[in-house]
């Protein structure tokens, strides 16, 4: 799997995943959020995550090679099962609590946080070891 945006976009959507988190808080510490309008609040909190998500883990790296590939699909199928561990886990709590809108809330997301957090482990490793070899 390629990466098809641009490498600087990496760093934007680290920032705008940062933007989500805390200008929610801030808007609800000077009292710009209330009942009308937490679910757009909510929204595009969730919209603003999803996209700095896929702008993180579809930018290209500096150096393009079969590696980058290997270690962006290798993270896509990791995150794959343990989003899938995930998932089972919160249906079998939901049905032990007998809420079953728990096991949908917000469960793309984690699947996509998941997915940047193997991508940028595998890369750190794969630096490391890199170094590593040359240093032998």
């Amino acid at each position: 799997m390629k990466g098809i945006l641009p490498a600087s976009c990496r760093l934007l959507g680290y920032v705008l995943l940062l933007l989500a988190v805390f200008v929610p808080l801030l808007m609800y510490m000077f009292g710009q959020v209330n009942d009308g309008n937490l679910l757009y609040v909510k929204l595009g909190m969730k919209m603003v995550i999803w996209i700095s998500l896929f702008m993180i883990f579809l930018a290209r790296m500096k150096e393009e090679d079969e590696e980058a590939f290997s270690i962006r699909r290798k993270a896509l199928v990791i995150s794959l099962y343990l989003w899938g561990i995930y998932y089972v886990v919160m249906l079998v709590k939901s049905a032990y609590d007998g809420n079953l809108q728990e096991a949908d809330n917000s469960v793309g997301i984690v699947y996509m946080v998941i997915n940047v957090f193997c991508k940028e482990f595998l890369m750190q490793k794969a630096r490391i070891e890199k170094n590593f070899r040359q240093n032998k």
